[in-house]
């Protein structure tokens, strides 16, 4: 009898496999082993992410497009490349399910801009008040679909190298026991905004930030500091906000021209900014600011 684990594998492999069906597999396993990261990872991309941390996987950039009723859509053009960075980036935070449905749907997925941002990007682009719209390729959806089944097959080959496979769809206690010791060995993915395949010995471990990453980091913070600056007065913060901001970004300032900048004194004020931003709900340049600090990894 082919186990839960082998049935995992097997369904992996196979790409007209329903990946919504391979991950309520996959949540099966988790909560018979009672492993609770797997059991956060699978729920989230079963039900959609919210308003927590998205995984990099599912960070994909588009086209704004406003849609005139007269001759349909047009391209939305923006003479700043950083601005056009910031307005072309979305998170999908929809489930697996909503994703293969809108492939299977058409042939050219959109994301609707309503409420204040799309308010913000009528006036930025100097256009009358119409639909906006962000319009995401086949191809870049299919790769957050692939990047999950091949996640769950890591880890279904993981739990078999280390001969926890399973008879039919139960798992004996030595099994149980063994998952048990492991701590948090059996990682699936992960639900924060760093990116990386697995924890454990399978599709490599997520190890320190070396000297030279360091420094990438330090220079995102640097061109972070310049765009809070240029576009502090369009974030949609009120004058005690701004002059906290101000503060962060001051303090942020002081620590990069120190000798040795400290990368938790800077973590934690990206930290500070990014919660101040996240009270800015949706207003654009803010929203930019708050995925700016998830992609900087300090």
């Amino acid at each position: 009898m082919v186990s839960l684990v082998q049935e995992l594998e097997q369904d992996a492999y196979d790409s007209k496999a329903s990946l919504s069906n391979m991950l309520r597999k996959a949540k099966a396993i988790a909560v018979k082993l009672q492993l609770r990261q797997p059991m956060e990872w699978v729920k989230a991309e079963l039900d959609g992410y919210g308003g927590g941390n998205v995984p990099d996987y599912r960070k994909l950039s588009g086209r704004v497009k406003a849609h005139n009723p007269y001759v349909g859509l047009i391209p939305m053009l923006c003479s700043d490349p950083e601005m056009e960075r910031i307005i072309s980036e979305h998170w999908v935070r929809e489930p697996v399910g909503a994703i293969e449905h809108l492939l299977s749907s058409t042939n050219e997925p959109m994301v609707p801009l309503s409420g204040k941002k799309g308010q913000f990007l009528s006036r930025f682009s100097n256009v009358p008040d119409f639909p906006m719209y962000l319009l995401l390729s086949p191809s870049s959806l299919i790769s957050i679909l692939d990047a999950v089944r091949n996640k769950v097959l890591d880890w279904s080959l993981q739990l078999q190298a280390d001969g926890i496979v399973g008879e039919g769809m139960s798992f004996r206690p030595e099994e149980k026991a063994k998952v048990s010791g492991k701590g948090n060995t059996y990682h699936i993915g992960s639900i924060g905004s760093f990116a990386g395949n697995m924890g454990g010995q399978v599709g490599g471990n997520v190890s320190g930030t070396s000297t030279q990453n360091v420094e990438q980091e330090l220079e995102k913070v640097a061109a972070l500091m310049g765009q809070l600056r240029q576009y502090r007065g369009q974030m949609g913060l009120g004058a005690k906000q701004q002059l906290e901001v101000s503060r962060q970004v001051d303090a942020l300032d002081e620590e990069l021209r120190g000798k040795k900048p400290k990368p938790e004194a800077i973590s934690g004020l990206l930290k500070s900014i990014k919660a101040v931003m996240e009270g800015a709900a949706g207003n654009i340049v803010a929203s930019g600011v708050v995925s700016a600090i998830s992609g900087i990894h300090l």
